[in-house]
């Protein structure tokens, strides 16, 4: 089938977002998550887009509805944000698949759990996605340039040990290097 004979099956609600209900944002399991979108109101829904958006942020809930997106159709979430809306796709709960392999609870110390607590702790700040990049792709493009140039593909250096064989070691060094990083002393000096 084409792509016009697909579009002439799709009925209006197809072609809208339908709200099915409101629930907190909590009572959406991640797992369901599949890819976000920006929500952009058609010309002339601007006010009734902006009148949910402040209204699910004041009630702290998200809209549930359903459309049509290619040829398939979609659970969605409507999430409100600060400057717009975000539409969650989702997967359908049959689409998800069961636990391979159950994870079997491990009895742990309190000096383990302490020693966790802490890493997390001193490695706690605000998210800024910014700082990230990509590495493996600067990588990939500057292997692509050498191989062009007739270079030789050398072995990447980590840096990193290939096996942590003591955990409680491990998390002392992490917390060790974690207390005398300069992000970690500036903070403190600003505080």
């Amino acid at each position: 089938m084409t792509d016009d004979e697909l579009e002439r099956i799709k009925t209006k609600k197809d072609k809208t977002i339908h709200i099915l209900q409101f629930a907190k944002m909590s009572e959406v399991n991640m797992i369901y998550y599949e890819k976000d979108y920006y929500a952009i109101p058609d010309a002339g829904a601007e006010k009734a887009y902006e009148l949910l958006r402040q209204s699910l942020l004041m009630e702290k809930k998200v809209a549930i509805a359903k459309t049509v997106i290619g040829t398939n159709e979609k659970l969605l979430v409507l999430y409100p944000m600060k400057d717009g809306m975000i539409v969650k796709t989702l997967f359908y709960n049959d689409e998800i698949a069961a636990v391979p392999k159950q994870v079997p609870k491990m009895k742990l110390s309190e000096q383990e759990i302490d020693m966790a607590r802490m890493l997390i702790q001193n490695m706690t700040e605000p998210f800024d996605a910014t700082q990230y990049q990509d590495e493996y792709q600067a990588r990939l493009k500057e292997a692509i340039m050498k191989k062009i140039q007739g270079q030789e593909i050398v072995v990447a250096d980590t840096g990193a040990p290939d096996n942590v064989i003591d955990l409680m070691e491990a998390l002392k060094k992490s917390l060790e290097q974690t207390k005398d990083s300069p992000k970690r002393k500036k903070k403190a000096g600003t505080a």
